[in-house]
């Protein structure tokens, strides 16, 4: 089988598309979670791994995009410097969109050319905590995997670092991450979007360029008006733009 693992998508459609073009023909494709928040597409994001019948456990930030449109707050801050790019994606999702997020997982268990995996978006909620002993790893099994006995060794698959990884604990003990679709770390100036292959039970990872004018774009007409949280707009100077760090001064419109 060949799949296509995915996360963080966090409404970057461009990315998306370019992977698909990159990938090329999968069996089926797989995603860690975050499908919103931080980009410009969020229904188109969710469209695109809807229409694939993709494989997907919730992230925090679709968690969060949930209770923020509950608190009713995107209302009273359009318009405002208080505006953020999850009340910019709370304004942007349809209903079916909405239907979608809530009826996520939180993980899920499938088998792949005999070897046996388990994908959540992170361990525990905010955290950036990972199984880093073989205890850790056999209780989380434990707690999450549904499936038949595995014969080619277990996996976890998760997201919500934006690190690229494949971590051995045992020779058939893995967790993995593919990276982030969408954006890096601040240390991290590869401004590709991330995905991972699994063919054969191989693993590989890969990159593609693609073209982020677009959200660039939109991240400035934010900037010329002056109506969203300046932090949330520094990141998108450095995810989509040339910034030299997530912090630099915004520039002017």
């Amino acid at each position: 089988m060949r799949l296509l693992i995915l996360s963080d998508i966090h409404a970057n459609i461009a990315a998306l598309r370019a992977i698909e073009r990159d990938a090329g023909a999968v069996d089926a494709i797989y995603c860690a979670g975050d499908y919103v928040d931080y980009g410009t597409d969020p229904h188109e994001a969710i469209a695109w791994v809807r229409e694939r019948n993709a494989h997907c456990v919730i992230g925090n930030h679709d968690t969060h995009l949930l209770g923020v449109l509950a608190s009713g707050e995107t209302e009273w801050l359009r318009g405002t410097n208080g505006y953020k790019w999850v009340h910019d994606n709370c304004d942007r999702v349809s209903q079916e969109d909405i239907a979608f997020l809530r009826a996520l997982p939180r993980h899920l268990s499938f088998q792949a050319d005999g070897a046996a995996y388990v994908m959540q978006h992170q361990v525990r909620e905010n955290s950036y905590e990972m199984p880093e002993s073989m205890q850790a790893f056999d209780a989380l099994w434990g707690q999450w995997y549904t499936g038949r006995r595995p014969e080619a060794g277990r996996r976890m698959i998760f997201g919500h670092t934006h690190r690229r990884c494949v971590h051995g604990l045992a020779d058939d003990a893995l967790w993995l991450n593919p990276g982030s679709v969408s954006y890096r770390r601040p240390d991290d100036k590869d401004k590709r979007a991330h995905y991972m292959i699994i063919e054969d039970g191989e693993i590989s990872f890969h990159a593609v360029a693609y073209d982020r004018s677009a959200m660039l774009a939109r991240a400035m007409e934010y900037v010329r008006a002056g109506t969203m949280l300046t932090t949330d707009l520094q990141d998108a100077m450095f995810f989509f733009g040339d910034a030299a760090t997530s912090r630099e001064p915004l520039p002017k419109g």
